[in-house]
């Protein structure tokens, strides 16, 4: 087993998740082979760095060919969580960092078998939710993406978990030709 902790994810809490159509990392037979886990400042470089790493493990894991639909996923989610799970992320104020310190934005990835599930940890109370942002919107779809190239996707509150507030938005990528 591969874990990169720095971040200080806690990887249990990737077993809370109650997955539809028997997608939960523990549906699946055998044991977790693989995790990574990236913290995130909240500045505007964050998302090609959760991009990066995304492909990066996905490479050492021999999952390469996951790397166009995890990263763009990634890209959604991580975006999602410093515009709307920060408090003064890149979507507001002049200096993307405003009112934050540290990492407060976190990438877990997890390899169980042929799945491969990415979860952004982040401190914010609101919940995700597709808009339908109508046409020539330029922001709003996506979640919309995060549904069209992952198998499932969802969310749980981390109210309840010894030492953390906000959400794990999460995707899960059944790992092509294995």
């Amino acid at each position: 087993m591969t874990a990169v902790s720095a971040a200080g994810f806690s990887v249990a809490t990737l077993f809370r998740m109650d997955m539809p159509g028997g997608d939960s990392p523990a549906s699946e037979g055998g044991a977790v082979t693989d995790i990574a886990v990236r913290a995130l400042g909240p500045r505007r470089d964050s998302v090609k760095a959760a991009r990066d790493f995304a492909a990066d493990t996905l490479a050492r894991w021999g999952a390469a060919q996951l790397s166009d639909d995890l990263s763009l996923v990634v890209s959604e989610l991580v975006t999602n969580a410093l515009c709307h799970g920060v408090a003064g992320g890149p979507g507001g104020g002049d200096d993307p960092g405003a009112g934050t310190v540290g990492h407060p934005v976190q990438l877990a990835l997890l390899r169980k078998g042929m799945r491969v599930m990415c979860a952004v940890q982040d401190p914010g109370e609101g919940l995700p939710a597709p808009r339908d942002p109508g046409d020539g919107a330029e922001t709003g779809r996506g979640l919309h993406i995060v549904e069209c190239f992952s198998s499932s996707w969802g969310w749980f509150p981390l109210t309840g978990v010894a030492g953390r507030t906000g959400k794990v938005v999460w995707a899960m990528f059944r790992i092509p030709g294995q």
